[in-house]
């Protein structure tokens, strides 16, 4: 079983959490506690950090069992015994239990002796006891707190051998999650609301100064006067009160035409997302290896990748969505307020550090997501049916729980409030609808089946299973 550090990351609390609950269930919060450790909640959170986040679980946890679990408890054991039977070292664990055992049989004489123990000779006893402690080495199922001489050990030694077995808590957890849990894929709902990506790719975007009503708005909203308003290739592909906008800094760059944010994009960001760590909750910003998110959208990890990594990155902190509700309030909106890519001696090295908008920090805070779960929706990356099925699960999900009557129908405009028709022709669109939508259902998830009726379409969607349904506890997000 092969476990990303994606879904690592979608199901992190939910580890956390059970790992926390295995720890009491095993009693080990006092033992922690020996040895200063008292926050548990974050010692744990730190370990699955460090050597679970951003790593294969199976590979992390097999080099810990490896190498600090089944090693250790050999290494324990052997010096132990050798100890005892060289006669030599501290007088502790083996040598000491010789020491005593010794005196007791001196003490009660070989009879009682017999009767307590149940052999004749001290060097029967003793050997029952180093017997003992290769058993202990070699069952897996026993954590190295379980030491028989545990309490003789050092502060040091505890706290290490703590760690490890910790590790391994978390890895029993994780494994269970995996296995009984969909993987689950995860956007804000922002993201689906609002038009920020677009259906094709390769496109270029032409830019202009903000027009009239956007340029009245721009004197009481400063951040707005440090973006160009977006020409449209198809003026109804965006609804008529909205305003696609992008930063002048990023116009300049590039030269005035700016890669328009595409469905790879919105890839992007439902993976950057799945790196969130508990500090995200009073920071918004998350962290993460460049290397691991070039390796996810590509695949590889060549230069060019490297590349269209970072500027997909930039695209993303510098566009905006501005426009004004019912009531005549203007907004402006945003997926990431600021991106920062930490220089390193490589590209492989680098750290990035997203700080995304408040608007997304209060969905993801109030839970309010759109989830997609089973491997189909993975099958979809790289095209534009990916950011489309998230578009239909919402549609799906709020027809259902309505009680709306199936087929359910959408006029073709109601798409362009969550996906901008970049496209020139409304035809050139709407075919690249369709062949998505075809995708999506030959996938057998969300979508059952459809059929388009002038500008409107009726969709037929498949039953919600029963993690899908509201009040479900298996998705955690904060």
């Amino acid at each position: 079983m092969e476990t990303q550090s994606t879904s690592n990351g979608r199901s992190q609390q939910l580890i956390i959490s059970q790992a926390v609950t295995a720890i009491q269930r095993h009693r080990m919060e006092e033992i922690l506690h020996s040895v200063s450790i008292f926050d548990i909640q974050e010692f744990v959170t730190t370990l699955y950090q460090e050597h679970y986040q951003f790593e294969n679980l199976e590979a992390s946890y097999k080099k810990i069992r490896y190498h600090s679990f089944n090693k250790l408890k050999k290494r324990w054991v052997q010096a132990a015994i050798r100890n005892y039977e060289e006669g030599r070292g501290p007088k502790k664990e083996l040598r000491a239990r010789f020491e005593m055992i010794t005196a007791y049989h001196h003490l009660v004489g070989p009879e009682a002796f017999l009767k307590e123990f149940h052999v004749k000779t001290i060097e029967s006893y003793m050997q029952q006891c180093i017997l003992e402690l290769k058993e202990w080495a070699e069952n897996p199922n026993l954590l190295i707190h379980t030491y028989p001489y545990w309490s003789q050990k050092t502060v040091n030694q505890k706290k290490t051998s703590l760690k490890t077995d910790v590790l391994m808590i978390l890895w029993e957890v994780a494994k269970e999650v995996d296995l009984n849990q969909p993987t689950a894929h995860h956007s804000p709902t922002l993201a689906v609301d609002i038009p920020f990506f677009g259906m094709s790719d390769r496109i270029k975007n032409q830019t202009d100064l903000l027009d009239e009503k956007l340029n009245e708005a721009s004197q009481l909203n400063l951040e707005l006067q440090n973006y160009d308003t977006v020409i449209p290739k198809y003026k109804k592909g965006i609804p008529d009160h909205l305003s696609v906008l992008v930063s002048k800094e990023f116009i300049q760059e590039l030269n005035g035409k700016v890669p328009d944010l595409d469905s790879k994009d919105f890839e992007a960001f439902t993976e950057i997302l799945a790196y969130r760590d508990m500090t995200f909750q009073t920071s918004r910003k998350i962290i993460f290896p460049l290397s691991q998110l070039v390796k996810k959208l590509y695949a590889n990890d060549s230069g060019k990748s490297y590349d269209l990594t970072t500027q997909r990155l930039m695209k993303l902190g510098y566009y905006r969505v501005a426009g004004h509700n019912e009531d005549g309030d203007f907004f402006i909106r945003g997926l990431f307020s600021s991106v920062t890519i930490k220089n390193a001696t490589t590209l492989a090295e680098s750290q990035v550090i997203v700080t995304v908008s408040e608007e997304i920090y209060d969905d993801l805070l109030k839970q309010q997501i759109v989830s997609i779960y089973g491997e189909q929706i993975e099958q979809l990356k790289g095209s534009f049916a990916y950011h489309l099925a998230f578009v239909l699960q919402k549609e799906r999900m709020s027809s259902i729980q309505t009680g709306e009557q199936q087929p359910v129908r959408r006029h073709w405009r109601q798409f362009t409030y969550s996906i901008r028709f970049n496209k020139v022709r409304k035809a050139d669109n709407l075919k690249e609808l369709e062949l998505n939508l075809d995708r999506i259902k030959e996938h057998d998830f969300i979508l059952k089946d459809w059929h388009r009726s002038g500008d409107y379409y009726f969709f037929t969607f498949y039953p919600l299973e029963s993690w899908e349904l509201p009040g479900h506890s298996d998705t955690l997000l904060l």
